[in-house]
Parts: structure tokens; sequence; C-alpha cells
């Protein structure tokens, strides 16, 4: 069965009518990778012709949105899912470097090209194989995407060095794609990743706290985070977890994540990233516990509701999480001892992150390791 099939009708819809109104237009990216892979797509996103004036006059204002500074890019709304549609891009002549406030480096990449020239200028080859499901037509410019997709190899388009020089998370998308799919990474490309890997520390905090939101939403997060620690890249990108690797809250903080993950997976949770921290952060929370008192850590009291925020903060420092997320986070962890005494649940059902605190606390009983009171 031809993978266009598997692809969302909407999609082939947009594609359609930008090929129509005479715009050369590809699935491209992560999308055509997964569906090579027989997954399913969490996402769709189109590369064309088209620039995004032009996208946004063929489906209207109320269809797309004109975002971004670094790349100007058109956002397709469809209900509540957006498609990212980007113009095709060419590697500028000179990319120019400039340094943020905070000393932080970005390289600006804003030059119209043409679909060859778009390949070109994507990180890895297996992410720089387009489809046209019009025509059911894969194209690798490249001419590495599909070989080094059926090996399962990561390899940098171009120069590596110079490529993880441009843009540092290019690093850290490499590791994510080795631990969420078990792919290695070619020699060439290894090499200059290590010897690249300080540059990490030029981005700017708010882009790599993005990148690790992303990360833990993915349901192989406790495999990345493995995979990270063993290239030592952990060390730059959560330094307190990789201090911890090898003490008992962090090998608990890997088995609640794995279970976490398989019940995602299975359909039995839903993706919730407030629920990923709050597993993370559970056994430090706990170990942390002064029991001589008989005091419970997550009774509520501001103050033990400030130990607990702090606890999380310094976990994933340097990043930032948005204060909703880490106060949800928080709740369902003080949350877990309410459920025990209120064994209908009828109180605690109530309670704005008790669905969070009730999926944390049926992952801790599974482990059987950590006793609540």
């Amino acid at each position: 069965m031809p993978i266009r099939y598997k692809i969302a009708p909407h999609v082939v819809e947009i594609i359609e009518s930008l090929q129509k109104a005479g715009y050369e237009t590809y699935l491209v990216g992560g999308a055509v990778r997964d569906l090579l892979l027989g997954l399913e797509p969490k996402d769709y996103d189109l590369s064309t012709s088209a620039t995004p004036e032009q996208i946004k006059h063929l489906f209207g204002r109320r269809k797309v949105m004109i975002i971004g500074k670094r790349f100007r890019l058109a956002h397709y709304y469809h209900g509540h899912e957006i498609i990212e549609i980007s113009t095709f891009r060419r590697k500028p002549d000179k990319l120019v470097p400039v340094v943020t406030p905070g000393k932080k480096l970005v390289f600006h990449d804003n030059s119209f090209g043409n679909s060859y020239e778009d390949a070109f200028r994507r990180d890895f080859t297996i992410n720089a194989i387009f489809y046209d499901p019009v025509k059911n037509q894969i194209i690798d410019h490249c001419g590495q995407g599909m070989s080094d997709l059926e090996c399962g190899v990561v390899r940098m388009i171009g120069d590596p060095a110079e490529r993880f020089t441009e843009d540092p998370v290019r690093i850290l998308r490499a590791l994510k794609l080795v631990g969420q799919y078990g792919f290695r990474i070619s020699l060439e490309t290894e090499k200059a990743l290590i010897e690249k890997m300080p540059l990490i520390a030029t981005c700017p905090h708010s882009r790599l706290s993005l990148e690790l939101e992303k990360l833990l939403k993915k349901t192989s997060c406790d495999k990345t985070l493995k995979i990270l620690y063993e290239y030592n890249f952990l060390s730059y990108f959560l330094p307190r977890v990789h201090f911890n690797w090898n003490k008992p809250e962090c090998q608990e903080m890997l088995k609640l994540l794995e279970l976490r993950n398989a019940r995602v997976d299975n359909g039995i949770y839903r993706n919730s990233l407030s629920l990923v921290v709050a597993v993370m952060a559970f056994p430090f929370v706990y170990s942390s516990m002064d029991r001589t008192d008989g005091a419970q850590l997550w009774d509520y009291h501001p103050r033990i509701e400030k130990d607990i925020r702090h606890i999380i903060l310094n976990l994933f420092h340097p990043h930032s999480f948005p204060k909703q997320l880490v106060f949800s986070s928080v709740s369902a962890i003080m949350l877990q001892t309410s459920l025990l005494r209120d064994s209908s649940h009828k109180r605690t059902a109530r309670h704005p992150r008790y669905q969070h605190a009730l999926e944390l606390q049926e992952i801790l009983k599974l482990t059987g390791k950590i006793k609540l009171p």
C-alpha cells in the first residue's frame, strides 16, 4: 500500500491545492521518515516553492497565519491542528552570526531557493527525503537518505563540523534520533558531534528549554536520556541529572519514566508534560524527606510546596518551564497523601490536578520500591 493512504486526507488536499496553483510542494521531514518506517506521524510539515504571502493569499487569512523572524513560515490551521508550510530555502553564501543579549549565538538563514537546495540545507539525510502524495513519488535529492534510513544511520548533510557550528542544537537532535529509533551515528558525524558538543552552551536557554519539552513529551524520553548520558551531552544539557545519574534517585526516575511512557503508548494515559516532570522529580522529593519528625513532605504547607518547586527547578536547571506546568507537577506530588486518606476519592476528585496525581500514584505503586505513607 502506498504511504499516500497513511497520510491525513486534509494534508493531501493542501498539497494538491498548492500544486494546482502552480507551486511545487512536498511532504517533508520527520513525517516522511516516520511513514517510511511504518509509524504514524505526530504532525505534518510541508515545503513548497510558494512564498508565505502566496500561501496566505491562496488559502485566505482565516486559514493561514505567517509567523517567524529568523524563518518566515506559514501555519495552516485545520481545526486545532497546525500544518507548518515552509518555502524552499537555500544555504546563504555566508551565514551572519549575531550575538544576542547574554552572548548567545544565532545565525540568520532566510534565503529562498528550490527543492534541491532546500534538501541540502536540512540537517540529516534521513530528514531530507521529500514525498509527493499526488504522484506517489519519493524524492531523495541527497542520494543517501533512503539507504541511511534502511540501515538506521544518522548522517549529517555536508561538513558535520561546520553544520554543528552553524546550529549546535543539531547535536541534540542527532542524539534524539538515536534514542527514539535506536539508530547509530555515522563515524564522521559522531566525531564532529563530540568535538563541537561544548557549543551547546552558546544556544539561547529559551530555545533549549523548548527542545527539552519536546524531548520529554516523547515516549522514548527514558531511552534518549540514557543516550545523552552515554555521550556526555547530559553534563551540558541537564547537569543536575548528569551529576546524580548513578544515584538511586536517578535510577528510580528512569524506571518511573519507563512505566509512564509504556502507559502512554498503550493509550492508558494521555501525554502530559506536567506528569513527566512530576515523575522525574518524585524520587528526589521523596529522598529529601525528613521522616524523623513524622511529617509528610507532601502534606499541604506553603514551605513544603516551595521546597518541592525548588527541587523541580534545580533538577531541570538551567531550563525553565511555564509556571502553570510547574504548579501542576507540584500539586500532583503533594496530593499523594490525600489520595490515600480519601479512599473513595470523593473530595480529592474535585481537585483540578486529581487526574495527574492519580496517574502518578498508579506508577509509584507499580514500582513497589517507593512506599507512600
